[in-house]
C-alpha cells in the first residue's frame, strides 16, 4: 500500500449547525436527511476505500513507507476535513499540547487552519477576543450575558486563509464551506452555544473554566493571513502556512505539477513526507508508478512517502498538506 495513493472513506458527521453542501457541492453521499456539518477526509481511523484496514493500521505496519520517518504510531497527527456551516458553531477554544496533556491526558492539543472554499454574502466568523485582558473579565462578561461583546467578528469571503493557534477563541458562522487542516485532536472547550439546544433537544455542555484557563488574552493577531501566488510551470502556487505542526500549499493548476516525496521539503527537521491532497476546484488527475486516478472537486487522497514521484494535472485548485 505504500507505493500507491490511498483513498479513504470519509467520516460524515451530523451537526446541529450543518447543512447539505457536503453532498450538493462536494459530492459526498449523505446517508440520511439530517444536517451534516463535517466530512473527516483524512483521519487515522478512516477505512481504506473498499477495504477493511484503517489508515492508522497501514501506518503502524510500515511507518517509514507511509510517512517517511522511521517510527510512528497508528495515530497520524494530522486531520483534514470539510465543514459546512449553515448556522453558527459554538464559541470555543482548544488547548495547546502541554495543556492537553495536563488537563485531559491527551497526546496533543489543537492548532488548526481554515481555507474558505465558499462564502455566502455577508458571511462572518469569530476570531479572538476584543478588549478582553483577563480570564476574570471574560468570566464576568459571560455571567452577565455579554459574551457577544467580547468577541471579534470578522467578514470573510472565498479564498481567505485563517490560521487558528491553540488558545484562540473562535467560531465559524453560517454560509461558509471550509477546508480545515488541524492537529489530530477533538479536545474542544465551549464557552457559548448561542443559547440553543442540540439535535437531542438538550443544551450542549459548556466548559467555561477550562476554556478560560487556555485562552489567549490581550492583543489578538489579525484573523486573515495574506498570501501571494507565484508563477509556476503548471500554473501558480501560494504558501499558506509553514509551522511546527503542519504545512499547507495552495496550487492553481493549468498543467502538470510534479513532486518527489523522497526529497520533500522539511521545516526545522525531519518532516512527515506523506502528502495530503484535497481538490477544491475543478477536476484533476493523479499519476505516477501506479494506476492513474481521477480527482473530482471534493476528493482527498493520502499519498504515502513510498510513492516517491507523482504528478497532478488538469485545470483546478488543490490544497497540499504535510506534517512537520
Amino acid at each position: 500500500m505504500t507505493n500507491a495513493p490511498i483513498f479513504l472513506e470519509p467520516a460524515l458527521n451530523v451537526r446541529v449547525w450543518g447543512g447539505r453542501q457536503l453532498e450538493s457541492r462536494l459530492g459526498k453521499r449523505l446517508p440520511t436527511a439530517e444536517p451534516y456539518g463535517e466530512s473527516w477526509e483524512i483521519f487515522w481511523k478512516n477505512r481504506v476505500e473498499g477495504g477493511q484496514q484503517t489508515l492508522g493500521e497501514l501506518i503502524a505496519a510500515d511507518p517509514h513507507g507511509m510517512t517517511g520517518i522511521g517510527t510512528a504510531g497508528a495515530e497520524f497527527p494530522l486531520l483534514v476535513k470539510f465543514l459546512d456551516a449553515q448556522d453558527w458553531l459554538s464559541v470555543q477554544v482548544h488547548p495547546d499540547d502541554a495543556q492537553a496533556a495536563q488537563l485531559e491526558g491527551e497526546p496533543r492539543g489543537k492548532t488548526e487552519c481554515w481555507y474558505v472554499v465558499d462564502a455566502a454574502p455577508g458571511a462572518q466568523l469569530i476570531y479572538g477576543l476584543k478588549g478582553v485582558t483577563s480570564a476574570d473579565q471574560y468570566r464576568r462578561m459571560v455571567a452577565e450575558g455579554r459574551t457577544r461583546e467580547a468577541l471579534q467578528f470578522v467578514d470573510v469571503q472565498a479564498g481567505d486563509f485563517i490560521f487558528v493557534p491553540a488558545g484562540t477563541q473562535h467560531a465559524i458562522g453560517p454560509g461558509l464551506l471550509i477546508y480545515e487542516l488541524q492537529q489530530t485532536s477533538d479536545t474542544t472547550y465551549r464557552v457559548w452555544d448561542w443559547d440553543r439546544v442540540g439535535l437531542d433537544g438538550k443544551p450542549r455542555p459548556l466548559h467555561l473554566e477550562k476554556a478560560l484557563a487556555v485562552t489567549h488574552y490581550g492583543d489578538q493577531p489579525p484573523a486573515k493571513t495574506p498570501y501571494t501566488f507565484h508563477p509556476q510551470p503548471y500554473g501558480e502556487s501560494a504558501r499558506l502556512v509553514r509551522g511546527p505542526f503542519f504545512n499547507l500549499d495552495l496550487l492553481r493548476l493549468n498543467g502538470t505539477y510534479t513532486a518527489d516525496l523522497h526529497q520533500a521539503e522539511t521545516v526545522g527537521g525531519s518532516a512527515l513526507r506523506a502528502h495530503l491532497i484535497t481538490v477544491i476546484k475543478g477536476a484533476l488527475r493523479l499519476e505516477g508508478a501506479f494506476p492513474a486516478a481521477a480527482l473530482p472537486m471534493g476528493a482527498s487522497v493520502f499519498v504515502p512517502a513510498g510513492v516517491g514521484r507523482y504528478a497532478l494535472s488538469g485545470v483546478g485548485e488543490a490544497l497540499i498538506a504535510w506534517g512537520a
